[in-house]
């Protein structure tokens, strides 16, 4: 029960951190006369760190291992989204040399492999314990 817990505010902090990345130690380009890729990809990844965010507050409140294990697959697939969001379905700027495309994109690329690693091996234990 206490791993439940630990792993649950661990995938909250993680999914808080895909939201708020872009709006604070993570910046993306400033909207200016032209809104750039990176702001759209900023967007996208806010709302996939809200949702695992709620996913995880979810897992406070359950205590069935098969709900677990569903929130834990629901966390997967929209962590598969913050890695694909900026690497392939919207990318960020393309000059190499743009803090979103030198930063952001990697900070959101390792967040998601903590998330996919974090939720990996929760799946594990639970099942074992299935």
């Amino acid at each position: 029960m206490k791993k439940n817990i630990v792993f649950a505010v661990v995938i909250f902090i993680l999914g808080t951190l895909v939201a708020l990345a872009p709006y604070s130690f993570a910046k993306v380009c400033e909207v200016g006369e032209k809104v750039m890729k990176c702001h759209w990809t900023a967007r996208a990844e806010l709302f996939l760190g809200i949702a695992i965010a709620i996913l995880a507050l979810l897992k406070f409140i359950s205590k069935d291992v098969k709900f677990q294990l569903a929130l834990n697959a629901a966390i997967a697939v929209d962590t598969l989204g913050v890695i694909l969001t900026p690497s392939i379905l919207i990318g960020v700027c393309g000059m190499a040399k743009m803090h979103c495309h030198s930063v952001t994109r990697p900070v959101w690329i390792v967040l998601g492999i903590l998330l996919l690693i974090v939720a990996f091996i929760q799946t594990v234990l639970l099942w074992k314990k299935r």
